[in-house]
């Protein structure tokens, strides 16, 4: 690839990344994705709780920990550790 194929690549993403127009910036603003404050604070800490205990039980997950430590995996491998992410 040349140069200038790469700076316009670069310019084309740019370009892409800015809002398309006014109008429909402003619709984002008016439309909320949480009722309120209060809502949105609850459901972030209900999914973050989530999140922690799904790490937690990874973590201390002894069959995964001797996957990890392997140096080649097979099948029934790859099948433990999606089964232990589920």
């Amino acid at each position: 690839m040349n140069k200038s194929k790469m700076l316009n690549a670069y310019k084309t993403v740019n370009n892409l990344k800015k809002p398309q127009t006014t109008e429909a910036h402003s619709d984002q603003s008016t439309a909320r994705l949480y009722r309120s404050e209060y809502d949105e604070k609850l459901i972030k800490d209900y999914h973050f709780a989530k999140f922690q205990k799904n790490l937690d039980q990874i973590q201390n997950n002894p069959e995964v920990a001797k996957l990890l430590e392997k140096p080649e995996w097979n099948e029934e491998d790859i099948k433990t550790l999606l089964a232990s992410f589920r």
